[in-house]
């Protein structure tokens, strides 16, 4: 009679397991196990150098670690439930695994957006369902205090800007930093720090003001920190805190646009810290445009709140930044011009002051750039040049852009710069094409205009410093449409675009981190070494360098890169490259034999004399 009791109870208690569950609930058990036992075997290939995308891995498989593993979880996950008598723990668990499954994929593997989507899609799913299953007691959010989403946005920062500080400057100290664009950046601050001028020899091979290439007095305001710790890790820090300053202008407009929804607010500055248009771009080196973001921001909160003098002061530091910037002060100016739901006055006061604002910055702007310099760099839309030539203006641009649409879609649509809009809107859950007030599309005029109608490659790859401006108004778009969706929309879409963020970010930044991390580790000592052979040359001297070494020359008066580019560099004292770079180039090794005699070499650099 125990027995048959015992046997009763044990179907009564799987009765109330099934019932617990649904059907859905016990294919989201398996989905669990399928993921942790998946994550397990890919741990242990990635232990022994086995990966996923060689076959090899499939015929060393670990059968019984795959089975053992699965089945493990999916007993563990159905106690979980039965003993919380709740299918929660299983809606946490399931998109968790999932995550991390994708995730670790991502974080191992080369960038390639396609990739990063179908990595989405089974997060997407288990999100799906997850949020389908929630009870409505798990949806109601208790009342956050204030202070507590300012302090978690605080850590935000504060971890944003410590580990893109690290990595960049392990990317610095390993010679994998370039003279584009950090040496150069580097030579002018000493200058400045020196003489108040922005002189830089690297930037073109001769002695030459930066502001001859592009206007950007913006500079004048980092200097002083830079006086206070004149080194170039300086900089790097001063950079990722400045991009990572920009969750606070997220925290502003998301409070704004959401309300009283703590959660949603914090979920947009999640949004911005790992969109890889702000996170992967702080990697690489040193520029101007990565102020941008932080700068376009704030001046859009304070548009959204009609405060003309704060919303003024930020749209003139963002003009200051470069002479380009124009079009991101004058796209928000349009978009307050054509918005609805304002008095006509306020309309008129915030939408033709920024515009003719911009519009007379970068008429003074080009002037400065003419006046110490060859003109602004147009030649990044030659493309729109009569015949494809070299040789073109402002004119020419417009006349191709008003008289030839077909050959503006022709370029505008190709299969990199798609794929750049997937890098760019994937992360943010695509909430920018819910827009419903066509006003709104004016915000996505710099996308167009700087990243897509250029054949530059730069201007639409991630990664780069040409992203920062269109990706902080696409993102100011998106809050704007979140703020109108209703609650579970956007809870959805924020959720989405923080996984399509991580999955997207995870293998553009990951891969060059570890790799980043694995130099240093490795080679410490041949960079300390060549650090020495560096500060050993004579300080008068001139030399010249192939780009590794032009950030760790910029003390000197007189440096130039190698290859010359302009043509315009007089031949140097001493020749500084990598020992193996003349093998892999016979014009460097056939430069170096006619001018050059060695002087000495270690592991990590090559000391050359002009030849007298």
């Amino acid at each position: 009679m125990k027995g048959v009791g015992g046997v009763r109870r044990i179907k009564a208690q799987a009765v109330k397991l099934c019932g617990i569950l649904g059907g859905g609930g016990w294919l989201a058990v398996f989905a669990s196990g399928a993921f942790f036992a998946l994550l397990a075997v890919l741990l242990e290939g990635r232990m022994y150098g086995l990966w996923f995308s060689d076959l090899l891995f499939v015929e060393r498989m670990n059968w019984p670690l795959l089975f053992g593993a699965a089945a493990v979880a999916v007993v563990v996950l159905l106690v979980t439930v039965w003993f919380f008598e709740s299918i929660r723990p299983l809606i946490f668990a399931l998109p968790l695994l999932a995550l991390a499954f994708s995730l670790f994929l991502a974080l191992c593997s080369e960038s390639s957006v396609y990739f990063s989507l179908g990595l989405c899609v089974p997060v997407f799913f288990a999100l799906r369902w997850a949020l389908g299953e929630s009870p409505p007691r798990l949806g109601v959010a208790r009342k956050i205090p204030s202070w507590a989403v300012h302090s978690a946005v605080v850590v935000l920062f504060l971890l944003f800007t410590a580990l893109l500080s690290y990595a960049s400057i392990l990317r610095y100290r390993s010679y994998n930093a370039t003279n584009f664009d950090l040496g150069i950046f580097a030579q002018m601050f000493e200058f400045l720090r020196k003489t108040g001028h922005a002189w830089t020899t690297l930037e073109r091979n001769t002695l030459l003001s930066h502001f001859g290439v592009h206007c950007s007095p913006f500079y004048y305001l980092l200097l002083p920190f830079y006086c206070l710790v004149p080194r170039v890790e300086t900089l790097l820090v001063l950079q990722a805190a400045a991009v990572g300053a920009g969750v606070f202008a997220v925290r502003a407009i998301a409070a704004h646009c959401f309300g009283d929804s703590p959660r949603a607010v914090f979920a947009a500055c999640l949004l911005y810290a790992i969109h890889p248009a702000f996170l992967s771009g702080t990697l690489y080196d040193f520029h101007e445009n990565k102020f941008l973001a932080v700068l376009l921001l704030w001046a859009a909160y304070f548009l959204l709140k009609n405060k003309s003098a704060p919303f003024l002061i930020f749209a003139v530091l963002a003009l200051s930044v470069k002479e380009d910037a124009a079009i991101y002060i004058f796209s928000l100016g349009l978009w307050q011009l054509c918005r609805t739901g304002q008095a006509k006055k306020r309309r008129l006061l915030f939408g033709l002051l920024p515009v003719v604002l911009a519009v007379l910055w970068f008429a003074a702007a080009v002037m400065v750039v003419r006046h110490f310099g060859d003109g602004v760099m147009l030649s990044r839309l030659r493309n729109f040049f009569p015949q494809g030539g070299m040789e073109g203006g402002f004119g020419d641009v417009l006349r191709t852009l008003v008289s030839d649409f077909g050959y503006v879609i022709l370029q505008v649509f190709t299969a990199e710069k798609m794929e750049f809009l997937l890098w760019m809107f994937l992360p943010l859950g695509f909430a920018p094409f819910l827009a419903k007030r066509n006003a709104a599309w004016l915000l996505l005029l710099p996308l167009l205009v700087l990243n897509l109608l250029s054949n530059y490659d730069y201007q639409h790859t991630m990664g780069f410093q040409y992203t920062y401006g269109s990706a902080a108004l696409a993102l100011l778009l998106a809050l704007l449409c979140l703020g109108r969706a209703s609650p579970a929309l956007r809870r959805k879409l924020l959720l989405y675009g923080i996984v399509g963020g991580l999955l997207c970010t995870a293998p553009l930044s990951g891969q060059r981190t570890q790799f980043y991390l694995h130099e240093w580790r490795v080679s410490r000592t041949d960079y300390l070494q060549a650090d020495q052979v560096l500060s050993a040359l004579p300080e008068d001297a001139a030399v010249m360098a192939t780009t590794w070494f032009a950030p760790h020359l910029a003390a000197r008066r007189e440096v130039y890169m190698y290859p010359d580019y302009y043509g315009k560099a007089p031949l140097a004292d001493i020749f500084l490259c990598k020992p193996e770079e003349p093998g892999e180039s016979a014009e460097l090794a056939i430069f170096l034999a006619e001018n050059y005699h060695l002087q000495q070499s270690s592991n990590m650099v090559a000391v050359y004399r002009v030849n007298d």
